[in-house]
């Protein structure tokens, strides 16, 4: 198995995950995320791969602006951790709200049916940051 990927290899995964939270591409999305996906979002809510999937496809929570600065990687085996700001304004449940947060991203290696791998996020974690930071 595979389970090294480069710097390069892991900005260009978040950057297809932006776009597609961007696009609300629930498909895109999925084919991005472990099974076992547990994404806790800044206001301390959590979800697991099929209820953000499903908030994202019902319309509940869509991405209106979202930008990501800081970003720094680290390659492990198996996996890589993503870190850095985010500043996005998100519809959910049909109100405007603004985000600004630090985040911790996690892409794991994982096997395919195929016997290859794929690399999909595992975990994310979003702490609010204060409104002057």
């Amino acid at each position: 198995m595979r389970d090294l990927i480069t710097h390069e290899a892991v900005l260009d995964l978040e950057h297809r995950r932006c776009e597609a939270m961007l696009a609300g591409d629930s498909v895109a999305l999925e084919a991005l995320q472990s099974e076992a996906l547990v994404y806790v979002h800044s206001t301390g809510t959590r979800d697991t791969r099929s209820s953000y999937l499903r908030k994202i496809r019902g319309g509940a929570m869509r991405y209106l602006r979202l930008q990501w600065t800081e970003l720094q990687v680290q390659v492990l085996p198996g996996a890589a951790l993503v870190t850095g700001r985010m500043d996005a304004t998100v519809l959910k449940d049909g109100q405007e709200k603004p985000v600004r947060s630090a985040f911790l991203t996690v892409w794991v290696a994982e096997p395919t049916p195929a016997g290859g791998i794929a690399w999909r996020l595992r975990a994310h974690q979003g702490t609010p940051l204060p409104s002057d930071d």
